[in-house]
């Protein structure tokens, strides 16, 4: 999966429970791939009290298409409350490109969370719009809709090991696979930041995680399924997070996409993260 749509669940991962309870996480990141993909992200979670969250993000992501360049635009808010086991995030967010396809989301969780982990049902709306890109209907626009639901999941084995995984299937208003209307070549890219790789009919991803004092190595894998032509891609990746300041923490992302259509696609990212408050 990309950048534009990662900042969330990576913070989710990033922090333990009740870290920076009266505080502020601030984060940065790059991402590029051998597709000649990239994104850039800014994103930040802050305390509105000890049990309550304010995250936000915005991303910037640019392809090179089989047709045409593409690029995408990622905002996202969203909040979170903890009563103790459970909790609860709903949200909102926008993405896409408005003169090719756009979607304006929402999303809710409900989660519990305690000392041997934490486990979270998820739900998505999706809401897009797509300007048709062929000869005969260009300057039309259809609209269609999505639901997805899912769960993930983070189980710890002790103070240096954690497991987590999981997943999310969407429902859409149209059959996109069917469609006449819809011009694949606009969406296609080898990059994960592809368009045609943020309208899935399915996403999975596990992990585990190894902490070596304020240091972590984590190793992950996944598969996801394009909604528009079937195309599933299956990705591993390979992270370390380290300490580089009192203050700050820098994680370095190796990932291998291998996609049914076009083999491999190595990415890599780099993320920056500072820690304030008490």
């Amino acid at each position: 999966m990309s950048l534009s749509r990662c900042t969330t669940w990576i913070f989710a991962l990033l922090l333990p429970t009740g870290a920076f309870a009266q505080g502020f996480v601030l984060g940065a990141g790059i991402e590029g791939d051998s597709a000649e993909g990239n994104a850039m992200a800014a994103f930040g979670d802050f305390s509105l009290g000890e049990r309550t969250w304010l995250s936000v993000a915005a991303t910037r992501a640019e392809t090179q298409g089989i047709i045409t360049d593409n690029e995408t635009r990622l905002y996202d808010a969203g909040l979170d409350v903890f009563f103790d086991p459970v909790g609860v995030r709903i949200g909102g967010s926008y993405w896409g490109n408005p003169d090719i396809l756009d979607s304006r989301d929402l999303s809710a969780a409900l989660y519990f969370r305690g000392k041997p982990g934490s486990i979270a049902v998820e739900y998505e709306r999706r809401n897009f719009e797509f300007d048709l890109q062929s000869d005969q209907l260009q300057g039309r626009t259809a609209r269609f809709s999505a639901d997805g639901w899912g769960l993930t999941g983070r189980l710890s084995l002790g103070e240096r090991v954690n497991l987590y995984a999981g997943g999310m299937a969407y429902e859409y208003s149209r059959n996109l696979r069917i469609q006449p209307d819809i011009d694949v070549l606009a969406f296609i890219s080898r990059s994960r930041l592809s368009m045609i790789n943020n309208l899935l009919d399915h996403r999975f991803n596990a992990g585990v995680e190894f902490r070596f004092g304020l240091q972590s190595i984590d190793v992950s894998a996944g598969n996801w399924q394009a909604a528009i032509d079937g195309t599933e891609v299956d990705s591993f990746s390979v992270g370390f997070l380290t300490p580089i300041a009192d203050r700050l923490d820098v994680e370095v992302r190796f990932s291998n996409d291998d996609s049914e259509i076009f083999g491999d696609t190595q990415a890599l990212s780099v993320y920056f993260y500072y820690f304030g408050g008490s």
